[in-house]
């Protein structure tokens, strides 16, 4: 148990050795176990970069750094297990939530493409309440994704180590330019600790045959795309992301996004 994720929430048949191991301090008391769920506080920390890669009216692509530092919200880990069968085999999870009004995303100011078009301000906030998996043995939570006339996700891989963890988060965000409207847009971003792997694939395109981390060509994201499993008793742990948004409407015509992001969280318990 040197590498212990949750000191309370282990599964029910190690009991016996936990007890035997002297750690039964960090399991939960009466009130805790009578409460939803523990709360969490979490800060994105530098660097949690974001990249999209953007076609507009299937012109060329180009890349558009970002970066998530500075996002915070809360989460709230579940003090009871669940089991469920993967195609690796059984597996022990604890239901994972993030509320969506705890979700705060500062105002995010960049220069437009080539540093030309003026200041470009986006304002991102979660659309309803993310629900995730974190395991303590048995998740497979590698995602990959196709964008072809549809997104396609398939979540699986090898077996994680505990601590793994995979959620999608829904979002809508609006973009301004120079300070007036520029293009408003929703999606759906599988945040894991595992691997993340998106290609963009039979969508007439200027994104076609497009891939990330592959297609960032700044070194921004990390060639593969991949997290790092929670600990909340250190209180760390990594995410990776990525999604697709095609025929947004904007300013300047249709818009295509195929987007990556990092999030390097420090966790600290909540009130």
């Amino acid at each position: 148990m040197k590498e212990r994720i949750l000191k309370w929430v282990v599964p029910l048949f190690l009991a016996a050795v936990i007890v035997v191991a002297g750690v039964l301090s960090g399991l939960p008391g009466k009130s805790q176990a009578a409460a939803k769920g523990t709360t969490y506080n979490v800060l994105l920390l530098k660097p949690s970069p974001l990249m999209s890669i953007v076609s507009i009216n299937n012109g060329s692509s180009f890349p558009q750094p970002g970066a998530n530092d500075g996002i915070t919200f809360q989460m709230v880990v579940d003090t009871k297990a669940k089991t469920e069968k993967l195609k690796t085999g059984p597996a022990t999870y604890y239901p994972v939530t993030i509320p969506a009004k705890s979700f705060k995303v500062p105002p995010t100011p960049y220069q437009g493409q080539g540093g030309g078009g003026g200041t470009v301000q986006t304002t991102t906030i979660m659309t309803g309440d993310a629900n995730g998996k974190l395991y303590t043995s048995g998740g497979a939570v590698d995602v990959s994704s196709v964008m072809g006339s549809k997104l396609t996700t398939t979540i699986d891989g090898t077996v994680g180590p505990p601590g793994s963890l995979v959620i999608p988060i829904a979002t809508a965000t609006t973009v301004t330019m120079a300070g007036k409207p520029y293009m408003n847009f929703k999606m759906v971003m599988y945040m894991t600790t595992g691997l993340n792997y998106i290609i963009v694939k039979g969508s007439k395109s200027g994104l076609e045959g497009k891939a990330l981390p592959d297609a960032d060509t700044t070194g921004l994201l990390s060639k593969p795309m991949v997290g790092k499993p929670l600990n909340l008793d250190a209180g760390t742990g990594t995410l990776a992301g990525t999604t697709c948004v095609m025929n947004v409407k904007s300013s300047q015509g249709k818009t295509d996004m195929l987007i990556g992001e990092v999030w390097v969280m420090k966790i600290t318990h909540g009130s």
